[in-house]
């Protein structure tokens, strides 16, 4: 099934967005995340908080931000619970547009970064070929995060098992999701979108839904973009840029992370038997848990240790 054209546009035929910002327990980073919001040279007309903190700071941060906020756009505040995923679904739930997109707390975005999105959503417009991937209708949007150096070279050992790629946007057949970290010099196909600044066709998140039991948080953007992937094409475009500060709150580490990363994977791997392989998936976790025990024994690392220990969980976990 593909994804259908525009349902929601506006008289004028441009096409319809509003953002969506989920949180919890970081009022300070809402802050900043609504100061470059409001700066956009095309800012949404609709921008949704949704919050699941446990206090009101973040609920008073939007009060006092709508005092300033531009005339053509509205701020909205909703309370829910966790998870993200959650979260997620009830800011699609309480929007209308065609467009969503969705920002992490801790992003920052460039001021032309709606603009750079939304230019690639109005150019999908030749979906008479829906068997061809370059005219398959663009069903999500992604910016270019700035600020993370160069791209590593990829080690033999990775690549042979699956841990890395030198083809940045893909999703390996271990599930493995390879980040864009080279600039690109223009639009590109990417198999998964990162969650810290993602926009979708709501017709596409209609089909393919935020999984709120399996991906309450680690992995589902991977999850979400790569479904939706499926039914027409991602794009990365560096014409919307944006920095990630990756706030420490409400972030797992360690074990916690690696655990909570594979475990993600393999769930993925699963979902998608047609698409991604169980074997390689097994072999990615075996060679990754190998490769934090042999480096953390020779180098003395907790933190290599912490990795294998997380591995070695998740693999035993899926048993």
């Amino acid at each position: 099934m593909g994804i259908a054209a525009d349902q929601t546009e506006q008289d004028d035929g441009v096409i319809s967005h509003a953002l969506v910002l989920c949180t919890r327990h970081r009022s300070a980073d809402v802050v900043g995340a609504l100061a470059t919001v409001a700066i956009q040279t095309l800012i949404p007309p609709v921008v949704l908080v949704v919050d699941s903190s446990d206090d009101e700071s973040t609920r008073d941060v939007v009060i006092s931000a709508e005092v300033t906020w531009p005339g053509t756009s509205e701020l909205r505040y909703i309370h829910t619970t966790p998870s993200l995923t959650h979260q997620r679904a009830i800011g699609i739930a309480n929007t209308a547009s065609e467009v969503v997109h969705f920002i992490d707390d801790d992003v920052r975005l460039d001021s032309g970064y709606i603009a750079g999105v939304m230019a690639v959503f109005a150019h999908s417009v030749n979906s008479e070929r829906p068997e061809q991937p370059s005219t398959r209708m663009i069903a999500g949007v992604g910016g270019y995060m700035t600020g993370q150096g160069a791209k590593l070279k990829v080690k033999r050992f990775d690549r042979w098992f699956g841990l890395d790629s030198d083809h940045e946007g893909a999703v390996l057949p271990s599930g493995r999701n390879i980040p864009i970290v080279t600039e690109p010099k223009r639009a590109v196909d990417v198999a998964w979108l990162t969650g810290a600044a993602m926009s979708f066709r709501r017709s596409a998140l209609e089909l393919e839904p935020p999984d709120e039991i399996g991906f309450p948080f680690e992995g589902e953007d991977v999850d979400l973009s790569f479904r939706i992937g499926m039914h027409g094409r991602l794009i990365v475009t560096p014409t919307a840029r944006y920095s990630h500060l990756e706030s420490s709150a409400n972030r797992v580490a360690g074990a916690q992370q690696a655990r909570a990363e594979l475990c993600a994977r393999l769930l993925r791997v699963a979902n998608n038997p047609q698409r991604l392989s169980h074997r390689r998936a097994v072999v990615a976790g075996v060679a990754q848990l190998i490769k934090f025990s042999v480096a953390g024994f020779i180098t003395a690392s907790p933190r290599r240790l912490q990795l294998a220990r997380g591995t070695a969980q998740a693999l035993r976990h899926r048993e």
